[in-house]
């Protein structure tokens, strides 16, 4: 088998990551329909009926977390977060390699402390059972758990596209593609 056909660890790595990545977002998705559902019943039935749905509006805050942090990792896999490529596209690929893994390691020094405070505060959350209260009770510590789950997802996303700007330059990966 030739060196360019056979995967290195790292490849291997981020095939099985991606494939969780994918189905985390696709939750992530369909949360995005569950909330749209949602939000239609209740303005629909508050227009035609007076009557609004109880619950929707606390429902669809935690939905928003799930659809927020469960896709931040696909959404890193799939390069669909806001990047400024006038300079990239201008430099040579070792240099713009050398550019992503700076900008990535920033990124994944910010995300750190944001999962890390995150989960301070989720942690105090479970403990004492938090919910929102509204026109129902919704419990909301599993919520806030889910904040530092999508920030460490994400990080362990920028890990493996620093890797492969590594690999890529000491000459074992080709060029990624952006």
């Amino acid at each position: 088998m030739s060196a360019s056909s056979k995967k290195i660890l790292v490849e291997k790595l981020a095939d099985k990551y991606k494939l969780f990545c994918i189905i985390m977002g696709s939750l992530a998705a369909c949360t995005i329909a569950v909330m749209i559902l949602s939000i239609t019943f209740d303005a629909t039935s508050r227009y035609l009926f007076n009557n609004p749905i109880p619950g929707v509006f606390e429902l669809n805050e935690v939905l928003l977390v799930i659809c927020v942090y469960m896709g931040l990792a696909w959404t890193q896999i799939e390069r669909g977060h806001i990047r400024v490529t006038a300079i990239l596209i201008r430099v040579k690929p070792s240099t713009r390699a050398k550019l992503n893994i700076l900008a990535w390691g920033l990124t994944f020094c910010f995300v750190y402390l944001l999962a890390h405070q995150s989960s301070i505060g989720a942690f105090e959350s479970f403990k004492i059972r938090e919910f929102r209260w509204g026109s129902v009770q919704m419990p909301i510590w599993w919520a806030k758990a889910l904040v530092p789950i999508g920030c460490i997802m994400l990080n362990t996303q920028l890990i493996l596209d620093i890797w492969k700007e590594i690999e890529y330059l000491r000459g074992r990966l080709p060029e990624q593609n952006y």
